[in-house]
């Protein structure tokens, strides 16, 4: 499974207004899907796991976690 295909589906339980099935482009907003700063923290810990990366702090932002192609970047 691609690294993209990994993402899309560890962010998915975390956008509550995604609609089942539907496709999560990587310029998704994941704020407009329900991705809240509590969750964020959840989704760091995720990524880190699912992985197998530290992010380091200067590299968690608002902007860091704006789509799923941010996302990407954090972890790769």
């Amino acid at each position: 499974m691609s690294p993209e295909q990994r993402l899309l589906n560890l962010l998915r339980p975390f956008l509550r207004l995604l609609p089942a099935g539907a496709d999560l482009p990587m310029d998704a907003e994941l704020g407009k899907l329900g991705l809240d700063s509590l969750q964020s923290i959840d989704l760091l810990m995720a990524l880190e796991q699912e992985f197998g990366v530290t992010i380091p702090d200067e590299k968690i932002t608002v902007d860091s976690f704006a789509t799923p192609a941010h996302v990407l970047a954090l972890v790769s």
